[in-house]
């Protein structure tokens, strides 16, 4: 990708571009489509919520779930004040067959409790268009993270969930104690029942961050691959039914107090070799990336790509140019100390692969720094040009920003 030229979009000022870096490349120009979602804005998603065939920008904050209207991004409110507070994670699927989205939503986020159970439930419509919340029976403290995919093989979607501590664990060091039990369940054949079939793929890991589900080895059959306070890790669930677990990292073990890895994603190079980003330590201050290592084996080979990063706490992989590669979208959250190298943040950057880098390098390049203090962040094709966007949602900055993504 060549070099990125970020501009703003504001609703005062339509139009303003103020340009920061050479004007060739991909342009990013920045549309604030809410100032304030709430106190923290935890996490986003994409999809079309009205069945108009256009992707609707979802956003879930401590008391509510919201959603924005392509193109006008006027909010509406799915559910407000209806769910244990704090709203955490949010992930859209046809639950109920019915044509319409709906959204799995985990609640009762409260660190560092790790005794009371966080809720799971899922949000559908009924036949006037309401509304309602469905509780799935869930019992595990400091739920977290949640994501669709079919982990068995069976043609249809399972629901990953991973808390992010195990039961009765204490800091400083949460490597100690019961693990995080990541569960994988069956949406039944009434899926307003509470009672959802569910299997533990793993309950040895500590602090899982997060975690992403794809098709990692090239198997034709998807695993889960996610980070934790000892490291990089592939789920794999074989045909008897039985999970394995293989280390792929060790992420950073030389921090304190913090260990291991923290946000995960699965991207791809010109030649389809995939990589795994990360932020680490867990809530860390490190970017790495991660390739197959030469010879075969694990673990992979392990490239630190910018530090410091306060409190990194976004990952995606998307490919926002006219090249084959997948670049790298990292949000921060925090600033950097005074006098650190790099932007001040907390922002949004793009770290885009130098093309035939053997090991692999990237280039950072800035699109928000100072106006998005980032908690969650993906990519999306939002207008339909045939370029992903990105969507960022802020914690200290209370907001929900587009970066569109322009053809210069």
């Amino acid at each position: 990708m060549r070099a990125l030229v970020f501009s703003c979009l504001t609703a005062a000022i339509p139009g303003l571009l103020l340009a920061t870096a050479r004007a060739e490349g991909p342009r990013f120009q920045a549309q604030e489509i809410d100032p304030h979602v709430g106190n923290v804005c935890y996490a986003l998603a994409v999809a079309d919520v009205n069945g108009d065939g256009k992707p609707d920008v979802v956003a879930a904050s401590e008391d509510a779930v919201v959603w924005y209207e392509n193109p006008s991004w006027t909010r509406r409110d799915i559910v407000r004040g209806l769910t244990e507070r704090d709203n955490v994670c949010i992930q859209p699927l046809d639950i109920d067959g019915d044509g319409r989205i709906d959204f799995a939503l985990g609640a009762g986020w409260r660190p560092p409790d790790t005794k009371r159970a966080g809720t799971l439930q899922w949000l559908g419509r009924d036949a006037s268009g309401a509304w309602k919340v469905h509780p799935i029976a869930y019992d595990e403290p400091s739920l977290h993270r949640l994501r669709w995919g079919d982990v068995k093989g069976s043609g249809k979607p399972q629901l990953v969930v991973a808390p992010l501590q195990g039961r009765g664990t204490k800091g400083p060091d949460w490597g100690q104690g019961r693990g995080s039990r990541v569960l994988v369940l069956d949406i039944p054949a009434d899926p307003t029942s509470k009672d959802w079939p569910a299997e533990v793929a793993d309950d040895a890991l500590h602090t899982v961050h997060n975690l992403q589900i794809l098709d990692l080895d090239g198997d034709r059959r998807n695993e889960v691959v996610l980070a934790a306070w000892e490291g990089v890790f592939r789920l794999d669930r074989g045909g008897d039914g039985r999970w394995t677990r293989t280390k792929l990292g060790d992420g950073n073990q030389q921090a304190s107090p913090n260990k291991g890895a923290s946000e995960i994603k699965v991207g791809r190079t010109a030649a389809g070799t995939p990589y795994i980003a990360t932020i680490e330590p867990w809530h860390g201050f490190q970017v790495v990336a991660y390739t197959p290592p030469a010879q075969g084996g694990q673990p992979w080979d392990r490239k630190v790509l910018a530090e410091p990063l306060a409190w990194g706490h976004a990952v995606w992989c998307a490919n926002l140019d006219d090249d084959p590669d997948d670049e790298l979208i990292i949000g921060q959250r925090d600033p950097n100390p005074a006098g650190s190298p790099g932007p001040r943040g907390p922002g949004l950057y793009v770290f885009d692969i130098t093309p035939g880098s053997s090991p692999i390098a990237f280039t950072r390049h800035t699109v928000d720094d100072g106006g998005m203090a980032c908690e969650d962040a993906l990519a999306a094709d939002l207008d339909g040009d045939g370029r992903p966007d990105l969507i960022a949602g802020g914690r200290a900055t209370h907001n929900v920003k587009v970066y569109w993504n322009r053809k210069p």
